[in-house]
């Protein structure tokens, strides 16, 4: 190649360098060699790619809600002065659930109380026998229940009172009852603004004492209370206890039934403005010999009535 041939060319690769096409022939003056060059273009910088690390999902830790078995737990506890006493829990099948205490009378224990509790607290364990010597103990009879909602049931047994009570002792089974409103509302599963109680002869009246007791002490609250046969027997009169539970804001529900034959529970539950009192004709039955079948007004239908009236509209 002639010298000035290749100054030539060198000259033109500069000026591809700076201008020329990416494929660029270049043909010498004499039109015999053909020179292909190839420029590499830099490659364009990708944009940089984003990551989104999304931030941690926060999960509360949650307790589970404990529903107890339906069998009966036995309890114990003590009173005040030291007792120790014995009760039954059948727990209900929600957690937490309402609770009705139930006070026996003195011519039984907390025992009474055994087919009435299985048959409130509704959880398939009432076998429905017969007792063809003690109609409230004889299940096959009882109406169905129609419950507003899950019902949990507390007995227990006052003090010198295992088979029946052995003596009277008015001031010391007040002390028993403080006990067990006090270890009702600390039953697990029980939610201790909702508690109502029920009880037979010395039980009626002690059930509305409890129940004022609790309101007054505040330690929990009581709804409620519903008497077979009351008639003061626990040196607190059962007409100053009723006042001041009807006379609550909302007026909480008092129920008082009783025989016209039976004279102390009849000037008991007569004349008491609010009271619902359901009297039975002229029969001597007392306590839960008034819990018969046959009843123009079922004993055990009105205890449902008062259950669900006492709970409406409570907890929501």
């Amino acid at each position: 190649m002639k010298k000035h041939h290749f100054v030539f060319l060198l000259i033109i690769l500069v000026g591809c360098l700076s201008g020329c096409d990416a494929n660029q022939e270049i043909i010498d003056d004499a039109g015999q060699n053909q020179i292909t060059q190839f420029v590499i273009l830099p490659s364009e910088t990708p944009e940089p790619t984003l990551t989104f690390t999304p931030e941690p999902t926060y999960t509360p830790s949650v307790t589970p809600i404990v529903i107890l078995d339906p069998e009966p737990i036995k309890v114990k506890f003590n009173t005040e002065d030291g007792a120790e006493l014995d009760g039954l829990y059948y727990p209900a099948a929600d957690n937490p659930a309402p609770l009705i205490v139930l006070v026996h009378w003195a011519r039984g224990d907390m025992a009474e109380w055994e087919q009435i509790a299985l048959w409130l607290q509704d959880r398939g364990q009432l076998e429905r026998i017969p007792d063809y010597n003690r109609s409230w103990k004889s299940s096959d009879w009882f109406p169905e229940l129609q419950m507003e909602g899950p019902l949990g049931v507390f007995v227990f047994t006052l003090r010198d009172c295992q088979g029946s009570c052995q003596s009277y002792s008015p001031g010391e089974w007040l002390l028993d009852l403080e006990a067990a409103m006090l270890k009702a509302a600390q039953l697990q599963g029980v939610d201790k603004d909702r508690i109502i109680t029920a009880g037979a002869s010395i039980g009626a009246d002690g059930a509305l004492y409890a129940c004022a007791w609790m309101n007054q002490v505040g330690f929990g609250s009581c709804k409620g209370s519903f008497s077979l046969s009351p008639a003061s027997l626990l040196t607190v009169p059962y007409e100053k206890l009723a006042t001041q539970l009807i006379g609550s804001e909302p007026s909480l529900p008092v129920y008082c039934l009783f025989g016209l034959r039976d004279d102390a529970s009849v000037e008991t539950c007569s004349d008491l403005p609010g009271l619902v009192a359901v009297d039975y004709g002229y029969i001597e039955n007392h306590g839960f010999e008034l819990i018969q079948p046959g009843q123009i007004r079922d004993p055990l239908v009105l205890l449902n009535e008062f259950i669900n009236l006492s709970l409406a509209g409570v907890g929501e």
